[in-house]
This record gives C-alpha cells, sequence and structure tokens, in this order.
C-alpha cells in the first residue's frame, strides 16, 4: 500500500511537475518535498490539503492507508485544539492585565505628599515657599493647594506630584504663598490632617 509521500511523488511526476515547481506553489522549500517523498517527514493537515488540490488528487486518496499520517494528523488537531484554547485564556489574561494597569495608572496620575518622610526641605525666601522632596523616579512635582486656618495664623500646604513618564524626577517645588500679619506657622497637610509644621521664623532664609 503507498504512503503518502509515494503518491506525491507519482502524482507529481504524472503532471510533470519538477520538486521546485511544487514547492513554490505550495509556499515551501523543494527540500521540503523531497523530505515527504522519501518519508523523512511528513506534511501536516494544511499543507495536505493545499496538495490534494495542486495535485487534483481526492484528500481521502492521498491519506489512504497511511495510517502514520493520519494519525499524525489526529495529533496534531488535538494539539491545535489545546493551543488554541491556551492563547484564549492568554489573550484573557493579557486584556485583563491592560485593564489593571490603565485603572492603576489614571488612578496614580496625581498624587498628594503623604507622608513627611518624603519632605527633605522646607524653606521660606521671603516671597516663595520651597519644599525638596524625595519621591519615586518616576514622580515629580506638580502642584500646591494652599489654605488658611486660625484667622490666617497658619497656612496649609498641600502638596502634589504627577506620574512623569519622561522620568525628570522633578523633586523642588516652588510656590507663593500670601502671609498674614499674624501669619506664624505653615503645616504640609495630607488629607486635612497636617503632616509637619514650620514656625516661619525657623524656616525664614530671608531673616537670616
Amino acid at each position: 500500500m503507498m504512503s503518502i509521500g509515494s503518491r506525491i511523488k507519482q502524482r507529481r511526476t504524472e503532471l510533470n511537475m519538477s520538486q521546485e515547481v511544487l514547492a513554490e506553489k505550495i509556499g515551501v522549500s523543494r527540500s521540503a518535498i523531497s523530505n515527504w517523498e522519501i518519508e523523512r517527514n511528513y506534511p501536516d493537515l494544511q499543507v495536505i490539503v493545499s496538495l490534494s488540490d495542486i495535485l487534483e488528487i481526492p484528500l481521502d486518496t492521498l491519506l489512504k492507508g497511511d495510517a502514520a499520517v493520519v494519525e499524525k494528523i489526529s495529533t496534531d488537531t488535538v494539539q491545535r485544539k489545546y493551543l488554541s484554547k491556551k492563547l484564549k485564556f492568554a489573550y484573557i489574561f493579557i486584556a485583563i492585565l491592560i485593564v489593571l494597569m490603565g485603572f492603576a495608572l489614571h488612578k496614580t496620575k496625581w498624587m498628594d505628599i503623604s507622608s513627611a518622610n518624603q519632605i527633605k526641605t522646607f524653606q521660606y525666601d521671603g516671597k516663595n515657599f520651597i519644599i525638596a522632596t524625595d519621591l519615586p523616579f518616576y514622580r515629580s512635582m506638580g502642584g500646591c493647594a494652599i489654605d488658611y486656618s486660625n484667622n490666617g495664623e497658619i497656612i496649609n500646604l498641600t502638596f502634589r506630584s504627577y506620574r512623569d513618564l519622561s522620568m525628570t524626577n522633578e523633586e523642588v517645588f516652588i510656590t507663593n504663598a500670601y502671609l498674614y500679619p499674624n501669619t506664624t506657622k505653615v503645616a504640609v497637610v495630607y488629607n486635612n490632617e497636617p503632616l509637619v509644621m514650620y514656625n516661619i521664623e525657623d524656616i525664614d532664609l530671608s531673616s537670616k
């Protein structure tokens, strides 16, 4: 009983078709055709369907009696289904991961300074408050909210950082704030609670 390799060679010869021509029609190398014909290996299912069309030989005739090829096709089919299922799960996982990453990036775009440990120095030059911070390399200082309490006696400053994809890591921020005649203290706050409180006279560079 003829093998699939023998049938490919026989039919190719009947059609006066060289291995090079057949290889070009299928989109494989000439050595691949040679390996099939000497049964060194077998074409996969998709190629077998193409061979059936190009060689004008029914698929069942091409495969008839070649148990090895039928078994290979059966194994390949099972493997393809298994890989297809794994790919689907992988795509779903990646999609979920992208959504979660997008949500996390959105939520962390702007963040308030939330710890006294993030403040390295805090000074006043007679006009501006200057804060030097210790931020992760991917964040930079970007804003400040100013509020007053105790009838202007205390200035409350809320400093904000933003996610800086340029990795500039600007850790120093300068902001101007009006001092009332009775202003004596300045607080860096988070969620309306002071992280650290300074006496103006202790941080005022202009008076030193």
